[in-house]
């Protein structure tokens, strides 16, 4: 099975050139704007078009109401909508109908009982995204590097097909990441960075011509 890579937090199209020309599957577009790495409407609407049937766009939120989502949703075309906060299945499935759009739920895993989340989201998500943030209502963090998951946690889970896996991911412990956890889809942003919101074009393609022959 092919690797797939998303790419989060994208702010110009030529962050967009450099992940389409080095094969990613989507790229992830940051709408909470306590983030280092969000993207306002009129940026986020230039990226998209110029993405529009060349790579995926994700956009992400947390702890954001209906009203704003749709907003956002009716300016920016976008292929799947991410969340970050203390979304219910409820909530999810409640957008998933009105919007008809795809939806990818981020979890923070930790321990074995956190995996229980798992399938609490997995049906109502088409993905869910695995990561260490602090992902609480009261203490989103999008400014720090995400730390290493520990991906022996995952050993016991037969079908990942939809699980995307986040969390501490660089060129020095990608392969040891994918051959401990056999998750082939994997999402990447702060390690892209030199200060937070930052991407550099040189770390997306050294990340994804390693990615490549995995």
């Amino acid at each position: 099975m092919v690797l797939k890579v998303k790419i989060c937090g994208v702010k110009s199209i030529n962050h967009v050139k450099a992940c389409i020309k080095g094969k990613a599957k989507m790229i992830g577009l940051m709408f909470y704007k306590k983030s280092p790495r969000f993207v306002n409407l009129q940026t986020a609407k230039k990226i998209s078009n110029f993405a529009k049937k060349k790579i995926k766009r994700v956009g992400i939120f947390a702890n954001t109401n209906i009203i704003e989502i749709k907003k956002i949703t009716e300016n920016v075309e976008l292929d799947y909508l991410q969340f970050h906060g203390n979304e219910s299945p409820n909530f999810l499935k409640d957008v998933k109908k009105k919007l008809k759009i795809k939806i990818i739920k981020a979890l923070k895993i930790s321990n074995k009982n956190d995996l229980k989340k798992i399938s609490s989201f997995k049906k109502v998500s088409d993905y869910i995204l695995i990561d260490t943030k602090i992902v609480n209502k009261n203490n989103l963090n999008f400014k720090k590097a995400s730390k290493e998951l520990n991906w022996n946690l995952f050993k016991k889970i037969k079908d990942k097909r939809a699980l995307i896996l986040s969390g501490g991911l660089n060129i020095n412990n990608i392969e040891e990441a994918i051959r401990k956890t056999n998750i082939r889809f994997i999402d990447i942003s702060s390690n892209l960075e030199t200060i937070p919101g930052e991407k550099k074009i040189k770390k997306i393609n050294k990340f994804l011509e390693l990615t490549i022959k995995l």
